[in-house]
């Protein structure tokens, strides 16, 4: 770790995956499979009528269901530490409010995710919305929402192709909040850092040929796009890239195929921790020479436990990660509450954007729609993992309006790259921040 001053806690084709708002209002879903409703609240508050609800989505259920345990746990300590920092009871038209929290559960499905949201909002009486997960669902939320007049916080659907549609109607986008900065200017990034590796005889490729492979997603498709574009700029040849079922978990046929083709580079991503886990030991199984970008690998607390020596010398840019002590400190306090160390990604994305979706409700005073549309789009906010600000207009550091901004640590949005060794991840770029030194695999 390196000493920081802490701040305060202030408190291939693409497939388009979206929803009418009319299709929103005239669908139906039982409460208990879509919508997964739990409290988070002081003792004595289950008795009390006058609570603001805020909803949580994630993947509670389904191929990616161990990422909705940190959405869930994350947000639940956010309250905690609200709660405990005097920021709630929110005070809400000159009347004190407490908090609950309500788990939409997306099944990382778009329809079961509006689903969801529906009965979340019609009968749980859900007034804004926090966090999310997967692309797909949120180039549906993000147009099922369309004139309900509710502010969604934080979504971590992080496709360019929502951008494009926020860009071409940002009016009828405005209760959107990107969390996750789109790929071309954020997750792609792998180029600059793998270039300075050849370049500093760190890593001899054994061929400039590289091999992708994403998950059949919006996200999938839009960091693929986005990495090709990187590993063409550092001077590979780039082989069009495969796609895969979500709850895909067999990849051998793929591999022997890559091996065929005497890739130097494999860079894939999954958001199901079983495909993620398997991809990652079928490639060390096929002892393929070539340098495995895994990205999203770190997204599962286990990550370890899933692949074993297999994950050692991959590299990914996936999460935020431990740079300074509050950061270190914030993961002890997790893993004392939960039992186990977090996700960053999603436990760490769902803690700071519900402590800034309270604080947002603290400075707007209101539930009035254009009033807290305002107050987020104003806020800038230093969390945990980083320092959060929506962009107005496109830029170098957003592609849309009301997309998070990127920048340096403690500056915007910001991952580091790592190599995995023996169940950790140590940071190695950007080099004022690493830990280590790049290594070779051994194997090529």
């Amino acid at each position: 770790m390196h000493g920081k001053k802490s701040p305060p806690i202030t408190a291939g084709p693409r497939r388009r995956g979206t929803l009418s708002r009319r299709r929103f209002l005239q669908s139906t879903g039982a409460a208990g499979a879509a919508s997964a409703f739990a409290l988070a609240m002081a003792p004595g508050a289950r008795a009390q009528e006058n609570v603001l609800r805020l909803g949580v989505m994630g993947p509670m259920t389904g191929p990616a269901s161990r990422t909705g345990d940190g959405f869930r746990q994350g947000a639940i300590l956010a309250l905690e530490d609200a709660r405990e920092a005097g920021e709630v009871p929110v005070t809400i038209d000159g009347e004190e409010r407490d908090i609950e929290l309500v788990f939409v559960d997306s099944e990382s499905d778009p329809e079961a995710a509006v689903r969801a949201v529906h009965d979340a909002i019609d009968r749980q009486e859900v007034k804004m919305m926090v966090a999310g997960w997967h692309s797909s669902v949120a180039m549906a939320i993000s147009d099922a929402l369309q004139g309900l007049d509710v502010v969604h916080i934080g979504h971590n659907g992080e496709t360019q192709y929502l951008c494009e549609k926020i860009v071409e109607d940002p009016e009828n986008y405005r209760h959107w909040f990107k969390g996750w900065p789109a790929p071309p200017i954020f997750a792609g990034l792998y180029g600059e850092p793998l270039t300075y590796f050849m370049e500093q005889g760190l890593w001899e490729p054994p061929s400039m040929r590289a091999a992708v492979m994403v998950e059949d997603t919006d996200f999938g498709r839009g960091w693929g796009d986005a990495l090709v574009n990187q590993l063409t700029a550092a001077g590979f040849e780039v082989l069009p890239y495969d796609v895969a079922a979500l709850d895909e978990t067999e990849f051998t046929a793929l591999l022997t195929r890559y091996r065929a083709q005497d890739v130097g580079v494999v860079g894939t991503t999954m958001t199901g921790s079983v495909g993620a886990s398997n991809f990652v030991r079928q490639f060390r199984d096929q002892n393929i020479p070539a340098l495995l970008l895994a990205h999203g690998l770190t997204w599962f607390p286990e990550w370890y436990e899933l692949t074993g020596d297999a994950s050692n010398f991959a590299i990914t840019m996936d999460s935020p990660r431990v740079i300074a002590p509050y950061q270190q400190e914030w993961v002890e306090h997790y893993t004392e509450r939960f039992g186990e160390d977090p996700a960053f990604a999603p436990a760490g994305h769902s803690y700071d954007y519900m402590r800034m979706a309270i604080k947002v409700l603290n400075e707007a005073g209101t539930l009035d729609f254009e009033t807290l549309v305002e107050t987020t789009l104003d806020a800038d906010h230093q969390g945990i993992w980083h320092r959060y600000n929506f962009a107005r207009e496109p830029s170098d550091r957003a592609m849309c309006h009301g997309e998070v901004q990127i920048g340096g640590f403690e500056e915007g949005f910001f991952f580091p790259m790592v190599q995995m060794m023996d169940g950790e991840a140590k940071i190695i770029w950007p080099l004022e921040h690493a830990e280590a030194e790049f290594q070779q695999p051994p194997w090529i």
